[in-house]
């Protein structure tokens, strides 16, 4: 079959866990720039426009959860799913534990104040920076009590810290995460050990992309 195709911007942090998860399952790709608010991007790739999506061949997929099952499990390769019922189970709680908690409160409510307003020449809302801060120490005590290995799994490297790496990688870019972070000395550790993995600088390189 054809090389796979993501179809995305750099800078997003979901665009960037679907690069890493071909990347440490060793599986070439292009990166695809799009515009995401087009009517063709809609109804080709992402009928909610939104990032990433994927063709491979024939196989078009949309959203990072349903890519990164898709080459874990279509492709060659290193595991990036546990091969038991509660390691599944577990990665899913983690994922979720991302997508519906971490992502907005850290993305929404401080790196976009931090990095995506300042480029459209619009000053960071400071006050809800603020009004985050302790709502992401909270989480962040949540992923440093769960890491009791060396990943969130456990000891192997699963999809779950490939969708939190990228978000945690731009909070440690702001004075926010560089207060938050190193005192929880798993999570640091672990953050360090995410950017040892594959092509991981040229993934999340910070700016604008």
């Amino acid at each position: 079959m054809s090389d796979v195709t993501l179809f995305g911007l750099p800078p997003s942090s979901y665009v960037r866990t679907a690069r890493m998860i071909c990347a440490n399952k060793g599986v070439p790709h292009v990166l695809q720039p799009v515009d995401f608010r087009s009517a063709d991007y809609r109804a080709d790739h992402h009928p909610f426009a939104r990032m990433p999506a994927l063709q491979h061949g024939d196989v078009k997929l949309y959203e990072a959860l349903a890519i990164g099952v898709y080459v874990d499990e279509a492709f060659d390769g290193p595991a990036l799913q546990p091969g038991d019922p509660m390691g599944r189970a577990q990665m899913m709680q983690w994922i979720s534990v991302v997508n519906d908690y971490i992502y907005g409160t850290v993305v929404g409510n401080c790196v976009s104040e931090r990095f995506v307003k300042p480029m459209r020449g619009l000053e960071p809302d400071e006050a809800k920076i603020a009004e985050a801060v302790p709502v992401m120490a909270a989480q962040l005590d949540v992923i440093e009590a769960g890491l009791t290995g060396s990943y969130l799994c456990g000891e192997a490297l699963t999809l779950a810290d490939l969708f939190l790496a990228p978000v945690l990688h731009y909070l440690a870019a702001t004075p926010e995460g560089g207060q938050l972070i190193p005192p929880r000395k798993h999570l640091e550790t672990w953050l360090n050990r995410m950017r040892q993995t594959a092509d991981f600088d040229e993934i999340n390189a910070m700016g604008p992309g």
